[in-house]
């Protein structure tokens, strides 16, 4: 069991903050494309409402050429605007066979795609995201840190750096992709109602 310490920040271009982690000394990782699949737990448990989540990630590593899968255990945040949570993480020989047993026992679940350029600068991992229909972001991960505070202290000098903005978003991809899902369904109602009615129409009364 280990705690994750990360940060989410939404940003308008991409390549403007990996040429300042060049500049830095950051050192490229990979490239991945991930498939993250959100298992529904109910009605046995509802991880939203608890603030939990349980994750299949299916990943294309460029570096290895090859697909790599895994499952994540979430537990519930433990600060109101940063991803500090217990994080259990187990890799798994078959994501797709792991989903039809999933499947297999009435679970549904959700999927959120993304393309991933991953950086290291001493202890921070840096996470450069584009994800279809929500945008581009940000997520930085600190490790060897033992508290919240040593945390904080960390991604603040680092987002200071990077000249980043201090508006941190702790929500997941999942939360994120729903908001916008339920407000485009309200758009959409909304613009129903103001439709005008067919000529000829009489209202009842």
């Amino acid at each position: 069991m280990s705690i994750e310490y990360e940060v989410k920040i939404q940003v308008e271009d991409l390549r403007d903050v990996e040429e300042k982690l060049r500049k830095l000394g950051a050192v490229f990782e990979d490239e991945v494309f991930e498939s993250d699949f959100y298992i529904d737990l109910r009605p046995y448990k509802d991880l939203k409402a608890s603030d939990e989540a349980l994750r299949v990630r299916i990943s294309y590593s460029s570096r290895l050429s090859r697909y790599v899968s895994e499952l994540t255990y979430k537990g519930p945040k433990l600060t109101p605007n940063m991803k500090v949570r217990k994080e259990i993480t187990v890799g798994v020989d078959d994501g797709k066979k792991l989903l039809q047993i999933f499947k297999e026992l009435g679970f549904s679940y959700y999927v959120i795609k993304k393309k991933r350029r991953i950086y290291r600068y001493g202890p921070y991992k840096i996470f450069l995201d584009e994800v279809p229909n929500l945008g581009r972001f940000i997520e930085i991960e600190v490790e060897g840190v033992s508290s919240v505070e040593q945390f904080v202290n960390l991604m603040k000098r680092f987002v200071g750096l990077l000249k980043l903005s201090e508006e941190f978003i702790s929500k997941s991809y999942l939360e994120l992709f729903m908001e916008r899902l339920k407000l485009m369904q309200s758009d959409i109602e909304a613009k129903a109602l103001e439709e005008p009615a067919p000529e000829g129409s009489k209202s009842g009364g």
